[in-house]
């Protein structure tokens, strides 16, 4: 595995997940939407995404993406790869006889951050997941130079989860932006209320970095996601995350562990 080197990183940030369904294109969608609403330049891009809704392409989280920040780039630079298996991206490329190239990713992200500053970008799944035979989404972090943001969900099974990729992250010396917790569910019993708080103040104790969220469960992005997307923006968690990216852009919040290094 190669190392990341950054020294600095430039604006925007790299979305990542603890699972896949973690809420990663709400939250990126959400974070579109805030900044270009105050006048910011933003580019996104989905550089793999698997199970492409083939029959209906305006499902899917490039293009959901695009229509935030009303992002006029073509389809094929901000989502370069796209399957309609939903595997893993090696194992997606593979069953469709394709090789995922990272060299084409890094060509299609120079041409959008030659037009906008700020660049948001999506991975798909969480920061181990296989994109090529040799590769994982955290190398393409590496290669891309952006923070992190991690996304994960407040509920039971989220500490554990966001202390595994954190310290990954780590590891490799790649900058943290923040831990974005995010409700997956409407389910809001007594019982998951204090489990949730729970489980933001340990995080709080224990990350090192911004804890933000949880962002709540909107049921109206399930039905029309134009429509929800003004709710989205407006939840202090978002306002919070944009705040973040714009003031302190330039932090480095990686503080890698002396005692644990992943093989190389």
């Amino acid at each position: 595995m190669r190392k990341s080197s950054m020294g600095q990183f430039m604006g925007g940030c790299f979305i990542t997940g603890t699972d896949t369904g973690v809420g990663k294109t709400v939250v990126t969608a959400g974070l579109a939407h805030w900044l270009v609403a105050r006048h910011h330049a933003v580019g996104v891009m989905k550089p793999v995404e698997t199970g492409w809704p083939t029959a209906r392409p305006g499902r899917s989280d490039a293009a959901r993406l695009r229509a935030a920040c009303g992002l006029d780039a073509p389809l094929e630079r901000v989502c370069p790869y796209r399957f309609s298996a939903p595997l893993a991206p090696y194992g997606a490329a593979r069953q469709a006889h394709t090789t995922i190239r990272t060299s084409v990713i890094r060509r299609a992200f120079a041409a959008l951050r030659r037009r906008y500053p700020l660049m948001l970008v999506e991975g798909a799944g969480g920061i181990l997941v296989p994109v090529t035979k040799t590769t994982t989404m955290i190398d393409l972090m590496c290669d891309l130079e952006l923070p992190v943001l991690v996304v994960g969900q407040s509920g039971l099974g989220g500490i554990n989860q966001a202390l595994l990729t954190l310290e990954t992250l780590r590891a490799r010396r790649i900058p943290i932006l923040a831990l974005m917790l995010n409700r997956t569910s409407a389910a809001r019993g007594i019982r998951s209320r204090l489990q949730e708080q729970s489980t933001v103040r340990l995080l709080k104790e224990r990350v090192g970095v911004p804890v933000l969220g949880p962002v709540r469960y909107l049921t109206r992005l399930g039905r029309s996601w134009p429509s929800g997307l003004r709710p989205l923006t407006n939840d202090p968690a978002i306002h919070r995350l944009g705040r973040l990216i714009l003031t302190n852009g330039r932090r480095i919040h990686a503080r890698p562990s002396p005692r644990r290094r992943l093989p190389q």
